[in-house]
């Protein structure tokens, strides 16, 4: 009896040597062990579930996992947009740049959106668990909140730098290859419609790759070109199908509607320039700035230690 009391009463003492609540480290083990639990735990589910599918079944190949995948984060991007995103401009300029950028990695705007948000959970899940091996193993308990703030915007921020390069790169090309088209279309006057297009796009880089099919062409002119400015997606695209449409109709007024157009994407092209030359500018400045603010921190230093003292003793600091 007397043994069975003694047990009973040195128990907390026992969970409290070996929980550690005696210096609050219970919520940081229990902690620990959850993190490193879970993630054994769904490894060692999945590694199952792999060997028992390849004996059930046959294995996919390659393609078929890729499909099966994008379909999985299509269905996923389809739910983020219905929640809201869908009427939202900045998601339109999203993906009017993905389009610009002629779809990079072969990924439509909603799977790049459901990629850069899983980077940044996934580069948010790499820095708690930094933490929590530098509790257990360096013993240090300082949270790294910069770190955790900074890093899953820098991730997804290369990611949208890729896109925006790739898009810009991709514009240029396409405003040359509009000027060029342009200045092809002035040369010719007794093709027919299709050939006439054809020839003009022949030269391009980019442009000659969207050339509308004959059949659909002949077929639907209207529709085809529709198609063609929508698979560019630029504005020059949108003026090339309305000039090219305009001369079909109007084949007497070619000359000064093919100017009137070589003017505006000119135009357009200036813009641009001036837009590039501005944010340089603003770039500029902001990289002379910096030094020069601390310059005159440096020599301001003293002066403001010496004004400080002076009227410390004014006012009898």
């Amino acid at each position: 009896m007397d043994a069975i009391l003694d047990f009973f009463s040195n128990a907390p003492l026992a969970f409290r040597v070996l929980s550690g609540t005696d210096d609050g480290g219970l919520l940081i083990r229990l902690g620990i062990i959850t993190v490193l639990a879970v993630p054994i735990a769904l490894f060692i589910l999945a590694i199952t579930y792999l060997f028992t599918s390849r004996l059930d079944k046959p294995q996919p190949t390659k393609k078929q996992r890729v499909d099966t995948l994008r379909k999985t984060v299509n269905q996923v991007g389809s739910k983020i947009e219905k929640v809201g995103l869908s009427k939202s401009k900045k998601y339109a300029q999203f993906e009017r740049l993905v389009k610009l950028a002629d779809y990079p990695w072969g990924l439509s705007a909603r799977e790049w959106f459901v990629l850069l948000i899983a980077v940044g959970v996934l580069v948010s899940l790499i820095v708690i668990l930094q933490f929590f091996f530098d509790v257990m193993v360096r013993k240090t308990n300082s949270f790294p909140l910069f770190t955790f703030m900074v890093s899953p915007f820098a991730a997804v921020g290369v990611l949208l730098l890729h896109i925006r390069s790739k898009a810009k790169k991709r514009e240029s090309v396409i405003q040359y290859d509009f000027m060029r088209a342009f200045n092809r279309l002035g040369d010719l006057n007794k093709e027919t419609s299709h050939r006439m297009l054809e020839i003009s796009l022949a030269g391009t880089r980019i442009l000659k790759n969207y050339t509308p099919r004959v059949d659909l062409f002949k077929h639907n002119p209207v529709a085809a070109m529709e198609e063609f400015a929508s698979r560019v997606g630029t504005d020059e695209a949108i003026l090339f199908k309305n000039t090219l449409l305009y001369i079909m109709n109007n084949p007497e007024n070619k000359e000064s509607q093919i100017t009137r157009a070589e003017i505006g994407i000119q135009k357009a092209r200036s813009a641009d320039e001036q837009k590039e030359l501005k944010k340089l500018e603003v770039g500029f400045n902001s990289f002379i700035l910096g030094p020069f603010s601390i310059c005159i921190g440096v020599l301001c230093l003293p002066w403001y230690q010496f004004l400080k003292q002076e009227l410390g003793k004014l006012i009898g600091w």
